[in-house]
C-alpha cells in the first residue's frame, strides 16, 4: 500500500512539473524578459521601439532568412542568436500584430528565390580552418511585409545598430514620409555632391533639393523640414523673404552655417599644400537669425580637447596630428532630444552660436536652449588666419566654453513684419536694417529653429571623423524639427564613443605624480601597515602563552 502510495505522489509530482513547465513556455510566449546590464540597454529595446510595434494598425509579417548550415566564423552565431532574441521581443510588444517566422533558403531554391524578391541577398564570408580557409555563402537577413510594401535588411553585419534598423524599417512601412528640402543656389553642396551620405541616411525621409537663388521660387508648401546646409553667397531679399515666410507657417529650419570660411587662394605652391586663409562668410543671414534670437559669430572656436586627424602638407605627404581646429564636443544638452542621448561628436572649425532677446531670456512666447558647447580648454579667434598644418594656433585670452549650437521654438515675429515684399532679383551689398519686432505677424507655437555654426559636420568628406556621430546629430536634429523623436534614442544607444576630457597640465603633471611614485609608496604604506599589525599579534600572543 505505502508502495503505491509512493507511486501515486511519484505520478502526480511529475504531471504537476510537466504542467508548470508547459504554463511558463505559453506565458513566455507572450512575456518577453532579459536582464540588460549594459549602460545604454543595447540588448533590449527601447521603449519608442515597444511604442512602435505595439501601436500597429495591421499585421506585419517578417520573414528572417538564416542559413541552416551556417558556416564556422568569427561572431556569425552570435549574430543569429540577437537576430531571433531581438524579433521573439518585437513581437512579444506587438499584441499579436507582429508574426515572424525564420527560412533556410540554403539548398532550397524556392525560399531562394523568395529572399531575392524580398531584398534579402547572401554575402560571401572568409571562413578559416586549421588547415585551409574557404569562402562560404551565408543569409542572415530579414524580410518585412506591411500593406504591400517590403522592407528588408539585406544582411545583419552588427548588432548596435540592429534594433534601429528594424524600428526604422518598420516606421517606413507604416507611416507616411515627411518631406526635407536642402537649399541650393547660394553655394551649398548639393545632395550629389557633398551631402551624398546626408541624403542617402535620411532614408526615413523623403529628401528633395530647394533652389531659392534670387527668390525666383517660393518654397514648396509640402516640405516639412528646410536645411540650409552651408551657403558661401549672400541670400538675396526675396530668398530671406521666403525663409521668413516658411518659418511664420510653424515649419521647421535647420542652419548649418559658417561664420567664416576657409579659402585656398589661386596659384602655383612648388608641391606645397596650398594655404588655406580664413574669412568672414557673409551670406547676409545674420540680421534676420538675430532677429529670431540667435546670433552668428564672426570666428573661429579652437579647443584643446580636439580629434586627431590626417592633414596634407604637400609632395604627397601628410601629417597626423591632434588639431584644435576639429573640437570633439563632449558639453551637450542632456535635456533635448537632439543631444540628449549624444556622447560626443566632431566640429570642424566651428563658429560660436549665441542666443539673444527673448531666445536667451525665454520670453516673448520664445524658448531657447543652448546645445553644444566647447570645452573649458577652448577659445575664440577672430580676424585673420592662415591655416597651417604643421603650427598650432595660438590661444586667446578669450577662453571657452563657447556655445557651438542652439535650438528655439515658440512664437517668432516675422522679420519682415511691416515691410514691403522684396523683388525678385540678386542680392545687393546693402544690408537690410533690424528694426524692432512690432509684433503683428508672428508664427504659430509650432515653429522650430535649430542653428549650428559649422557646415562641415554633415559634409561627405567629415562624416567619417566621428564613428558616426555627425550623422547622428543630423538626423536627430531633423527627428527633432519634424517633431517625430521616435527613433533618436535608438540611434544613439549602440555609440561607442567615449572621448576623455582635456584638463590641465597641472593636473596631468599631478596624475603622472602619482602613477610613478604614489602607486609604489601606497603599497610600501600598506605593507608596513600589515607587518606592525602581525607584530603586534605576535607579540600579544607570546603574553598570553606566558601568563
Amino acid at each position: 500500500m505505502a508502495d503505491l502510495k509512493r507511486g501515486g505522489n511519484a505520478i502526480l509530482y511529475t504531471v504537476l512539473a510537466i504542467g508548470a513547465v508547459v504554463f511558463v513556455n505559453i506565458i513566455s510566449s507572450n512575456v518577453f524578459g532579459r536582464i540588460d546590464m549594459t549602460e545604454d540597454k543595447v540588448y533590449s529595446l527601447s521603449q519608442a521601439s515597444k511604442n512602435l510595434v505595439g501601436k500597429l494598425p495591421d499585421r506585419l509579417t517578417v520573414k528572417a532568412f538564416i542559413s541552416g548550415d551556417m558556416p564556422e566564423h568569427p561572431q556569425l552565431k552570435a549574430l543569429e542568436r540577437y537576430l531571433r532574441d531581438m524579433l521573439d521581443e518585437y513581437a512579444a510588444h506587438s499584441n499579436g500584430k507582429l508574426v515572424w517566422e525564420a527560412l533556410d533558403p540554403s539548398g532550397d531554391k524556392k525560399v531562394a528565390e523568395e529572399a531575392r524578391r524580398l531584398k534579402v541577398s547572401p554575402r560571401s564570408l572568409a571562413v578559416y580552418g586549421q588547415t585551409k580557409s574557404s569562402v562560404a555563402q551565408a543569409y542572415l537577413g530579414v524580410a518585412f511585409q506591411y500593406g504591400g510594401k517590403v522592407e528588408a535588411i539585406p544582411f545583419v553585419a552588427r548588432m548596435g545598430d540592429l534594433e534601429y534598423q528594424i524600428s526604422s524599417a518598420i516606421r517606413r512601412l507604416t507611416t507616411k514620409k515627411r518631406k526635407v528640402g536642402f537649399t541650393t543656389g547660394h553655394g551649398e553642396p548639393s545632395l550629389f555632391r557633398g551631402l551624398r551620405i546626408a541624403k542617402a541616411q535620411l532614408k526615413d525621409y523623403d529628401v528633395v533639393s530647394v533652389n531659392l537663388k534670387d527668390g525666383k521660387k517660393d518654397i514648396p508648401k509640402d516640405v516639412d523640414i528646410l536645411v540650409v546646409a552651408g551657403p558661401t553667397k549672400r541670400f538675396a531679399p526675396r530668398a530671406k523673404f521666403e525663409l521668413d515666410a516658411y518659418l511664420m507657417r510653424g515649419k521647421a529650419l535647420l542652419f548649418l552655417v559658417d561664420g567664416m570660411v576657409l579659402q585656398t587662394p589661386r596659384g602655383q605652391f612648388g608641391g606645397r599644400a596650398p594655404p588655406r586663409i580664413a574669412r568672414a562668410n557673409n551670406t547676409d543671414l545674420d540680421d534676420m537669425l538675430e532677429y529670431w534670437g540667435v546670433k552668428l559669430g564672426e570666428d573661429i572656436i579652437f579647443d584643446r580637447q580636439s580629434q586627431r586627424v590626417q592633414l596634407p602638407v604637400g609632395n604627397g605627404q601628410a601629417v597626423v596630428t591632434d588639431y584644435p581646429g576639429f573640437p570633439v564636443v563632449t558639453d551637450l544638452d542632456k535635456e533635448n532630444p537632439i543631444t540628449r542621448k549624444l556622447k560626443a561628436y566632431v566640429s570642424i572649425f566651428p563658429s560660436s552660436v549665441q542666443l539673444t532677446g527673448d531666445a536667451k531670456s525665454n520670453k516673448g512666447g520664445l524658448k531657447g536652449v543652448v546645445l553644444a558647447k566647447s570645452s573649458q580648454a577652448s577659445w575664440r579667434h577672430t580676424g585673420f588666419f592662415l591655416f597651417d598644418a604643421l603650427r598650432q594656433p595660438k590661444p586667446s585670452k578669450d577662453v571657452g566654453p563657447h556655445p557651438l549650437g542652439v535650438t528655439v521654438s515658440g512664437t517668432f515675429k516675422s522679420f519682415y513684419d511691416g515691410k514691403p515684399k522684396p523683388p525678385v532679383g540678386p542680392a545687393k551689398p546693402k544690408k537690410e536694417k533690424v528694426q524692432a519686432p512690432a509684433g503683428k505677424k508672428k508664427s504659430p507655437p509650432s515653429a522650430r529653429l535649430v542653428v549650428f555654426g559649422d557646415s562641415d559636420i554633415v559634409k561627405d568628406q567629415f562624416l567619417g571623423l566621428s564613428q558616426g556621430a555627425n550623422l547622428s546629430l543630423l538626423l536627430n536634429a531633423v527627428d527633432y524639427l519634424a517633431q517625430d523623436e521616435t527613433l533618436i534614442g535608438i540611434r544613439t544607444k549602440s555609440q561607442t564613443r567615449r572621448p576623455m576630457k582635456e584638463i590641465e597640465d597641472s593636473d596631468a603633471l599631478w596624475a603622472k605624480v602619482f602613477n610613478i611614485a604614489g602607486l609604489p609608496l601606497l603599497f610600501i604604506g600598506i605593507g608596513v601597515v600589515r607587518w606592525r599589525l602581525r607584530r603586534a599579534r605576535r607579540v600579544r600572543d607570546a603574553e598570553e602563552v606566558s601568563r
